[in-house]
């Protein structure tokens, strides 16, 4: 626990969960910040302000003259274009007058200029040779002549030539010696360009003419070389053979399907025939009937009744039937006649036959003819598509370097169309065929561009109000240690109980007593509007305990737990002030009691007995409702004392003679004496002093008693000056503040007047 301060200023912290929640300074409290350092900001940013204003007043004159050109296509030009077209003319001209407006080499040329002429480099360097001290060297006209080029104008694009000189003719003359000599060298490119344009173009012109006589040379070498001589008459022919194939190939297939379907029928007939003839059984008479029967189903095929005798021996075959009727009229099966007919009619059968079979072959004989015939047409159709194919490449051929040929045309009569256009652009007027014409010319300048008193002045205002705001600011984060509420609430994010002005009026062995003995009624308005504040922060009911702590020595911790035991027992509160500062305690000499019996010799005299009669023996009033228990020595192990269950035995027998227990500790930043006994009481509040200690520090420390579980109230922002109290910051907020101290003492009429009142305060 006995770190230093440096280790407790530390960029870690733990916001509890309790506190609360951040805010940002307003503007007033930034007001304020910049009255309470008004004088040290007029002090630092006045001489600022006027340093810069002195400094630029010293600058030397500038004076600025300008010449402009301006870039208008020829009218010509702009008949024949579109207005995309006409945008990127302009922007190509503009661009390349820019580009040749920045180069050296026309600065070298009104340098030259300049310095050939005595009339002109006198007005320029004029300034310079007034201004030259002893043992100076007059700067050279290369040094002293500058000027820049600008684009300006939204339609019509306009170059600006604007020249800075020490004095108003110097600033003319450059500005017009820019623009004349750009003018002449621009006039001499121009000729030299159009000479150079005439000649490009017949060079062109030529190489483009043989080019052309190549490609037609090429051509006709192909066309020769590749027989290609009637190129159109080759690929009608090609077609007309090509036709002629596939419609012999399509003949082919249709009869090809025809003998195919035939050959189908005849077949499954003559298999049926065949098999109906085996599967005869019938005799005599019937089965010649029979058999006529049967032979009857290859007539129902034409291409079997229309081949070859097949169509006479129907016939026959048809007489023998009818004969066969009549003699089975007549006769009996065995007659001569009828075996005679029905011989007649087996012959006929077996003929029949055989002309089906015949028939059969000659169809599969056709069919073999046609599949040879057919492959024959596509072999040629075949042969036909890869000659058609080659010619079409070759076509391709030739119409790629007829499209050369083309282009090439085309490019020669374009060339000849601009050497046409050049030569005519040549003899017209300039201003017909220039773009870049002189609008205006430099003109003296009346005034100087800088220094700019004005503006100057106007800035050295502006650099003192921002230095008169942000110095008192800079000074005010610079300056790390509490000192106001906004450093309390926002960056240690705790609650603000009160802010105690400044007690130095106060003799220093009576500033324990000012609320006992009612030294200061401002003072004492102050410990009211803390103990109010402490009510509403406290959610503890009565009786309870309090610890008082600071960071470091000094603090007027103790004088502050003095005066609030006063102010607790004047509201009515029984309360025991006790003195826990074992190592260097003091309440015992401005209370006037003895420090040979106190806390110390109770802790050891209890000896495990819980009445309360040794401690009201120990207490020693010394104000109504007021009770005094000394430290009773000193030790340095206090860490331990609170260790033992006796301690905590005494602390619940105190509790139970008052209302209110406070303890006044010894610092935390020094001694581990306030921590552990933090755990111990009900609630804590912490005390710092105006300046003393940095905010880090405070925030760390009461971090760390949050660790403890104990119940922070606040913080107290001791020994204010008159204008940081919280009164100040805000109005009526936290007691009276400024306006207790502006209207308090005439609100009461004076001392006396304060003193008149005070009893029947009491007494209400």
């Amino acid at each position: 626990m006995n770190e230093s301060l440096e280790e407790l200023d530390g960029t870690s912290s733990h916001v509890p969960s309790g506190a609360p929640g951040p805010k940002l300074k307003g503007v007033i409290e930034y007001l304020l910040i910049i009255r309470d350092r008004w004088l040290l900001a007029i002090a630092l940013s006045l001489p600022i302000s006027l340093w810069y204003v002195y400094d630029r007043y010293q600058e030397p004159e500038l004076f600025r003259s300008s010449a402009t050109f301006v870039i208008q296509p020829p009218l010509s030009i702009i008949d024949n274009m579109q207005p995309i077209e006409r945008d990127k003319y302009s922007a190509r001209i503009v661009g390349d007058h820019l580009h040749r407006l920045k180069e050296k080499e026309l600065r070298q040329r009104v340098v030259k200029a300049i310095e050939s002429d005595k009339a002109k480099k006198s007005i320029l360097l004029a300034p310079y040779v007034k201004d030259k001290k002893e043992q100076e060297v007059l700067p050279t006209v290369g040094q002293v002549v500058n000027y820049k080029i600008d684009l300006i104008g939204k339609g019509t694009p306009t170059l600006q030539i604007t020249a800075e000189a020490r004095n108003a003719e110097g600033a003319q003359l450059v500005a017009n010696l820019v623009q004349i000599e750009y003018e002449r060298a621009h006039k001499s490119r121009k000729g030299q360009n159009q000479t150079k344009s005439v000649a490009f173009l017949d060079i062109q012109m030529a190489e483009s003419r043989k080019k052309e006589d190549a490609i037609i040379k090429q051509i006709n070498s192909f066309k020769t070389n590749h027989n290609l001589t009637y190129i159109e008459d080759d690929k009608k022919d090609n077609a007309e053979r090509k036709s002629q194939y596939q419609n012999a190939i399509t003949t082919a297939d249709v009869k090809l399907l025809e003998i195919d379907s035939h050959l189908v029928s005849i077949r499954g007939i003559h298999n049926k025939v065949v098999q109906s003839l085996k599967a005869l059984t019938a005799t005599g008479p019937a089965r010649t009937t029979a058999k006529i029967k049967i032979i009857e189903d290859f007539f129902k095929i034409s291409a079997i009744a229309e081949y070859g005798n097949v169509n006479s021996l129907r016939t026959e075959l048809q007489e023998h039937e009818k004969t066969r009727k009549t003699y089975e009229a007549k006769y009996l099966e065995n007659h001569p006649k009828m075996k005679e007919n029905a011989l007649a009619i087996g012959e006929l059968h077996k003929i029949l036959l055989n002309e089906v079979q015949v028939a059969i072959e000659d169809l599969t004989n056709q069919k073999n003819e046609l599949n040879v015939q057919k492959a024959k047409f596509v072999y040629l159709r075949e042969k036909i598509k890869k000659q058609a194919q080659q010619l079409g490449q070759k076509e391709q051929q030739i119409a790629r370097l007829e499209q050369d040929l083309t282009l090439e045309r085309q490019t020669f009569s374009s060339l000849h169309k601009r050497k046409k256009e050049v030569e005519v652009t040549g003899a017209l007027p300039e201003a017909q065929t220039d773009p870049l014409q002189i609008s205006d010319v430099a003109t003296v300048p009346y005034l100087p561009v800088s220094p700019d008193k004005a503006a100057i002045k106007t800035k050295g205002i502006l650099i003192f109000f921002a230095c008169f705001v942000l110095i008192p600011i800079a000074f005010e984060f610079i300056d790390n240690r509490v000192k106001s509420p906004w450093d309390i609430e926002v960056f240690i994010g705790r609650d603000l109980v009160a802010g105690i002005p400044k007690i130095s009026t106060i003799k220093e062995a009576d500033r324990p007593l000012i609320v006992g003995n009612e030294l200061d009624d401002s003072l004492m308005e102050s410990f009211r509007s803390m103990f109010s504040r402490m009510q509403m922060n406290s959610h503890i009911d009565y009786p309870k305990s309090m610890l008082i702590t600071s960071a470091i020595p000094s603090e007027g911790k103790s004088l502050l737990a003095a005066n609030l035991a006063y102010s607790c027992a004047n509201h009515g509160r029984r309360t025991i002030l006790i003195d826990f500062d074992l190592r260097r305690p003091g309440l015992h000499k401005f209370c006037g009691v003895s420090n040979d019996r106190g806390l110390l010799t109770l802790v050891n005299e209890i000896n495990g007995e819980h009445g309360t009669e040794a401690e009201r023996n120990a207490l020693t009033e010394i104000y109504p409702n007021l009770y005094v228990l000394p430290s009773g020595g000193k030790t340095r192990a206090a860490t331990e004392m609170l260790e033992r269950p006796d301690f905590d035995h005494l602390l619940n027998n105190l509790k139970k003679l008052c209302d209110i227990l406070i303890i006044d500790s010894p610092p935390l930043a020094l001694f581990p004496d306030s921590m552990a006994m933090a755990r111990k009481v009900d609630e804590v509040l912490f005390v710092t002093r105006y300046g003393k200690v940095a905010r880090k520090v405070v925030k760390n420390l009461l971090t760390r008693v949050d660790e403890t579980g104990a119940n922070i109230l606040g913080v107290v922002l001791n020994d204010l000056p008159e204008k940081k109290t919280p009164g100040y910051y805000y109005a009526g907020y936290y007691g009276y503040g400024y306006f207790r101290y502006k209207y308090y003492n005439k609100y009461y009429g004076g001392k006396e007047g304060a003193e008149s009142e005070l009893p029947r305060e009491k007494a209400s």
